[in-house]
């Protein structure tokens, strides 16, 4: 907003008597009045204020970041060739009848690229904090991910937790009905009561629940321990603490947790391709061009 029509708003308002007392009431109508008129005119020109909007909060930061930080340019490059590799693998594979690993792994990919998108834009816009917070999850949709790749016939079965996650949720918030009831109930008569947990999937697997975790599934695909310090930190910054609250990052500093994610990506790609069983020598070039563009980054001194 304009800091000449600000102050303009706050000199024109007909009140200037804010004390709280028996005639607070019919002020509290004028002033709820005054306010109206004032959003009504903001709703009624959004479409002019689009381009205030670009200038002032995404365009201006995406020039000077793009223009000064050669590290999210390279993202950005990253980003485009994981998207066309991933586009060009589902086109070869579309005629084929793909496994369950393969269809899961797909998914898996269009979420974490849209996932690495968003904290590119992030980045962009200054929000830092916000990006190490975004890795947690990209962390854990790909440790999960690596899990199923290593243990196919799960695949089934997490598809059906996946389902009865969302009769189990609407449940909680007492938004059910008897016939989803009857849903819910059948997922818990077949798999267990364990079911309803977030990794009661892995059951079959991991029969001691108390080792149901996502330590543990880290420990069972042998993922590099960096990873998995990144996601303490990240969490550092998802549960409130003084830390959290008040500590202040630089882009600098989330270099490594891009660079995470182009390996996480990388790799989610490399299966796929696998799975998908594309040619060796388009396998073998895409995901070459990728490793390039990771080792490149790594170099990078920002």
């Amino acid at each position: 907003m304009d800091q000449k029509f600000l102050k303009r708003l706050i000199s024109e308002c007909p009140l200037n008597n804010f004390t709280e007392d028996e005639t607070s009431a019919k002020r509290h109508q004028i002033l709820d009045g005054y306010l109206e008129q004032f959003t009504d005119f903001l709703y009624k020109n959004e479409n002019q204020l689009i381009e205030h909007f670009w200038t002032d909060y995404i365009a201006s930061s995406e020039i000077v970041l793009l223009q000064n930080s050669k590290m999210l340019r390279r993202c950005f490059i990253f980003l485009d060739c994981a998207a066309a590799i991933y586009n060009y693998t589902a086109r070869k594979s579309k005629s084929k009848k793909n496994t369950q690993i393969a269809e899961h792994v797909s998914v898996l990919l269009q979420n974490d690229l849209n996932q690495y998108k968003s904290i590119l834009l992030l980045a962009m816009n200054g929000c830092f904090n916000s990006v190490i917070v975004e890795y947690r999850s990209l962390y854990e949709s790909f440790v999960i991910g690596q899990y199923l790749v290593q243990n196919p016939d799960l695949v089934p079965v997490y598809k059906d937790h996946l389902q009865f996650l969302r009769y189990h949720l609407t449940q909680l918030v007492g938004n059910s009905t008897l016939e989803w009831d009857k849903i819910h109930d059948a997922y818990l008569n077949k798999y267990g009561q364990e079911f309803s947990e977030n990794y009661g999937w892995t059951k079959i697997k991991i029969p001691n629940k108390k080792d149901r975790k996502i330590g543990t599934l880290v420990k069972e695909c042998n993922l590099e321990n960096s990873f998995t310090v990144l996601y303490k930190y990240s969490s550092s910054y998802v549960h409130s603490s003084a830390f959290s609250v008040s500590t202040r990052i630089d882009l600098g500093q989330i270099k490594i947790f891009f660079q995470a994610v182009m390996h996480f990506i990388e790799q989610e790609i490399t299966d796929y391709m696998r799975e998908s069983k594309i040619p060796t020598k388009d396998a073998v070039i895409m995901r070459n061009i990728l490793v390039f563009l990771y080792l490149d980054f790594e170099k990078l001194a920002e």
